[in-house]
């Protein structure tokens, strides 16, 4: 429902039969713009929400795809699960084969969230939770229906299967969420207690954490994801390296760990999201580098780590530094991924490492072109290839300024430094992320649709450096994202029915072969340019992009005998690629019979 309060359009949620209060109402109305869903139902739209705010906070980052941690309408029970392996949420078996090959171990964090309608909390129902939790974790899951749910019981079983890989036993962290207020009621507090008595019997988690969210918490963990990245520490050995300002300033010093771990981590454990601008993922133990970190942190001497690590470079926006308590904000760690994460590795087995000594930069600038240099010298006496260095420095931002030659309500933003348009009204589904692109790019113009469905460094493994190039030619950035977004918007809106949404990234590769009447340029020539123009104006045209990516849709589902679309994983699969690309003429011609093209 909606009314209208001086000019301004307000909707009204009812939950259950009961009007959500204002303000739960207007960060539910907050998250539905900035996610541009598509939801009507209101009861879906605040699952959707708990799930968000849930998953933020555990994992730290609300770069996520919200289909991806849904369990399906028909789940009893639990609406949302999230698994967090290494401080990464996964989706595939695969996702965890890398993880291990690159770490040799594995931390496990299993998030599992029910939301209820109602105004109070309720002792039964929140016994449901615990009891299908138990059912989650069972033998016997043949209750849970659902191709979401037997995705999740796949990767849950996969990782119990590498318990030899485990550092400890999984925690297990569960929301319960209401419109309701907690009170600390001890009938409620009671009946966590002995649930969580049930769930340790089985003998399968290391901690199990429960939180109960009336709508205060709720509110709490909202305002979290929308918060910038901020964290304060105590900073008491530096120097200033130069002061131009108060927003152009550099320190140079050194910090205990136990202050160093405020920056990366929140109080809840969860990593926080500051090595986006890193140029390369963590790479694990194996690495000598960072096999002699190890060593160093597990020695006990915690003076010897300041004078064999070249340290951790910062950038922030800003830096405020009343005595030695430090705040920064908007920053991320353009050089030490390698050594915060293997800090983090042995967090929790090296002696005294609370007051190991870690060198550090921190660098205050709103200057985005400074930004880009920094993180540029500070990388370019480490393994990293010069190519990767000058994209940075240059493919990246004329690519984000080659996003703003499109305007419109659809025009597409390209966020090349991690929070760019956090807090903007920009729809989420605008906002193109460097992970967004390299799966856009993989699957329309690699012909690498199977590969992107996992995490995000299984595809960056996958693509190398195929692209990214200083010669691409921009154009097909654009169309591949533009692509993904008018494909998924039909997907939201029900023009295409979501139950096959796991097609989409093949469907976007079909969308380039079919409209094309040649061969694909190499990304550098200049007719590449004209070849990727047709694209653009074909998806550009609202009525003939919807009719193509449907006549498409419609076709991958009339092959069900040929590949087996029921099946959640038949789109991981290369061969499910190959076979659609040999049916490209055949494709053509249902689509010219259908009137698409």
């Amino acid at each position: 429902m909606k009314k209208v309060d001086s000019g301004r359009i307000i909707n009204i949620y009812t939950i259950g039969g009961r009007k959500m209060d204002r303000i739960t109402q207007s960060m539910v109305d907050s998250f539905a713009n900035s996610q541009n869903l598509g939801i009507t139902d209101s009861t879906v739209l605040f699952e959707y929400f708990v799930n968000y705010c849930a998953v933020n906070n555990v994992y730290g980052s609300n770069s996520f795809d919200l289909e991806e941690i849904t369990t399906g309408k028909a789940t009893q029970g639990i609406d949302g699960i999230a698994i967090v392996v290494n401080q990464k949420l996964i989706n595939t078996t695969e996702d965890v084969d890398l993880l291990i090959s690159l770490n040799q171990t594995i931390s496990v964090k299993f998030i599992l969230i029910q939301t209820k309608t109602s105004e109070s909390f309720n002792n039964s129902e929140m016994s449901n939770l615990f009891n299908y939790s138990k059912l989650f974790f069972g033998d016997d899951t043949s209750i849970f229906k659902t191709p979401e749910m037997q995705k999740f019981i796949e990767l849950k079983d996969y990782i119990f299967s590498k318990g030899d890989k485990l550092k400890k036993n999984p925690e297990l962290i569960l929301y319960y969420a209401t419109l309701g207020t907690w009170v600390d009621d001890d009938n409620l507090k009671m009946t966590i207690e002995v649930g969580k008595e049930t769930l340790k019997s089985t003998n399968l988690f290391s901690d199990i954490i429960f939180n109960p969210c009336g709508s205060a918490e709720i509110q709490d963990l909202y305002r979290k994801t929308k918060a910038k990245l901020t964290a304060t520490f105590r900073f008491e050995k530096r120097v200033t390296m130069y002061s131009i300002s108060d927003e152009e300033v550099g320190y140079s010093g050194v910090l205990p760990f136990r202050e160093f771990k405020k920056i990366i981590l929140e109080d809840s454990g969860a990593a926080k999201p500051v090595f986006e601008d890193n140029i390369r993922d963590y790479l694990g133990p194996a690495p000598d580098v960072n096999k002699s970190i190890s060593d160093t942190i597990l020695s006990g001497n915690v003076n010897a780590f300041s004078m064999l690590n070249n340290g951790i470079t910062i950038v922030a926006s800003s830096i405020k530094i009343p005595g030695d308590i430090a705040t920064i904000e908007d920053y991320q760690i353009v050089n030490g991924c390698q050594t915060s994460n293997t800090l983090i590795d042995n967090m929790e087995s090296a002696q005294n490492i609370d007051e190991l000594i870690i060198p550090v930069r921190i660098i205050a600038t709103k200057d985005e072109n400074l930004k880009n240099e920094i993180t540029r010298a500070t990388n370019s006496q480490t393994a990293i290839k010069k190519e990767q260095l000058e994209a940075l420095s240059t493919f990246q931002k004329d690519l984000e300024e080659y996003y703003k030659t499109f305007v419109g309500s659809e025009a597409l933003v390209y966020e090349r430094r991690t929070g760019q348009y956090r807090g903007s009204d920009i729809p989420k589904n605008r906002i193109v992320s460097i992970s967004t692109q390299i799966k856009t790019m993989a699957a329309m113009f690699l012909n690498e649709p199977s590969a992107v469905s996992g995490q995000y460094g299984t595809v960056a493994k996958r693509v190398g450096n195929k692209i990214f190039r200083t010669s691409d030619k921009l154009i097909m950035y654009y169309v591949s994202a533009l692509a993904l977004y008018k494909i998924e918007n039909l997907f939201r809106s029900n023009k295409i029915a979501k139950q096959y949404r796991r097609s989409r990234y093949h469907a976007m590769m079909l969308f380039r072969m079919v409209i094309s009447e040649e061969d694909m340029p190499r990304f550098n020539q200049k007719k590449m340019e004209t070849y990727c123009q047709k694209l653009l104006d074909v998806l550009q045209d609202d009525t003939k992009c919807e009719r193509i990516f449907k006549g498409i849709v419609e076709f991958i589902v009339s092959k069900g005998t040929e590949i087996d679309i029921s099946n959640r994983k038949c789109f991981e699969r290369k061969e499910t690629t190959s076979f659609l690309e040999a049916q490209k003429s055949e494709l053509v011609t249902y689509l010219q019979q259908i009137g698409a093209l």
